[in-house]
């Protein structure tokens, strides 16, 4: 009896002994905590979500404030897009939202697009993106409710009610941006009705991130922005101005460009490029951190225009013309959502489709989305990956 006890022993001794062992090959060596953060810093949202299982001070390295930051700041650098993304919606009254890497867009692969379970999903419920600031996605949910939205993490976060409805002789805008000097996203809604046959009665919130509620501001200066969200560039959100009695979804040449800065809570304007005769229907839209119009001339070419100085009306200056031939769709171009470094290319979307206008030799190719929305008025936008939080820390 004590023999077979002791041989037991022995047994168990000899076992702990070869997984001693082996965890002595196996074991990694010691890394110091800035080179962690350097090599975690580079993945992809959706493996640090999953890292911080891993340990307790993985989980605090990759929540802090400051690993969030540097790891946008990263991402943002990235010239190949390796860390941004497209999100498409429609443009029509849909309930669908897809994404796919840009990277792999741009770099003539066959990415395939993947729906997006956003809040209150529903398809009877209309959803429109507002705008992407930092890897946050603004969204409205027929009209009246907002939501503050990282697809990357699957966070969202529900504004409170601003208190506007829209009726039926008038309509509701948005728009989305950073205050970097109080480090605050904030967003502005517009409503605009019309009571007879008197001009527009127009009133403007604006809410903020950091105070989670809404007050009001100054209304527009120059007339109603359109029924367009905001373009958000050089800490300012960008309408295109109309009259206060034109009430229709294209807008003059002749009118200036309103801006809003979400610092300073003021408004400017400032007048678009002198395009030449034959030209309609202009587009904001954000080109290279530059602000950006597209501009149809006669429907037989699109001009893109950057505004290479903010602010500065002079360093309008047009960057390139698309020369409408097709056997593309008979569609005119949307704004341009940004260029391949690599190959000198253009994303654009025509009518319900995405394409790559090469600007050394002027063509124009389909991009190869699987499961991409097929719907005549395809919107689309880009967004990075982040760790960006709803909710204020």
């Amino acid at each position: 009896m004590y023999i077979k006890s002791d041989r037991t022993a022995k047994r168990k001794k000899k076992r702990r002994k070869t997984v001693a062992d082996c965890d002595s090959v196996h074991v990694l060596p010691y890394l110091p905590t800035e080179i962690i953060t350097k090599i975690l810093i580079r993945l992809p949202v959706k493996t640090l979500v999953r890292f911080k299982c891993v340990c307790r001070s993985w989980l605090a390295l990759i929540s802090d404030p400051i690993f969030v930051e540097n790891h946008l700041r990263a991402s943002i650098q990235d010239k190949g897009y390796a860390h941004h993304r497209l999100i498409m919606s429609s443009g029509s009254r849909s309930f669908e939202v897809k994404s796919c890497s840009l990277s792999s867009v741009l770099h003539e692969e066959c990415p395939s697009a993947h729906d997006h379970y956003y809040p209150l999903k529903h398809p009877q419920r209309f959803v429109s993106i507002v705008g992407s600031v930092n890897g946050l996605v603004c969204i409205a949910i027929d009209q009246g409710s907002v939501f503050l939205w990282n697809p990357s993490t699957r966070k969202s976060k529900r504004l409170p009610n601003c208190g506007f409805k829209k009726r039926s002789r008038g309509h509701i805008v948005y728009g989305f941006g950073y205050d970097e000097a109080s480090s605050d996203y904030k967003v502005i809604v517009a409503k605009s009705e019309l009571y007879g046959e008197a001009p527009f009665k127009t009133e403007v919130k604006i809410y903020g991130y950091k105070s989670d509620s809404w007050r009001r501001i100054e209304n527009f200066p120059e007339g109603i922005p359109m029924d367009a969200p905001g373009t958000f560039v050089g800490g300012s959100l960008h309408w295109p101005a109309s009259g206060e009695i034109e009430f229709n979804y294209s807008w003059s040449i002749q009118k200036p460009i309103v801006s809003f800065d979400l610092s300073k809570e003021t408004y400017s304007a400032f007048s678009q490029p002198c395009y030449g005769k034959g030209a309609s229907n202009p587009k904001l839209g954000v080109l290279c951190d530059n602000l950006c119009l597209l501009c149809n001339i006669g429907y037989k070419r699109a001009d893109v225009w950057v505004m290479k100085e903010y602010g500065k009306v002079e360093s309008w200056s047009k960057l390139f013309s698309i020369p409408y031939s097709s056997p593309l769709e008979n569609f005119p171009y949307s704004v341009p959502l940004c260029i391949s470094f690599r190959k000198n290319e253009v994303l654009l979307v025509v009518g319900s489709r995405l394409v790559l206008y090469n600007m050394d030799n002027h063509t124009v190719r389909l991009t190869n989305i699987q499961d991409c929305i097929q719907e005549y008025h395809l919107k689309a936008y880009t967004y990075i990956d982040s760790l960006v939080s709803p909710y204020p820390e």
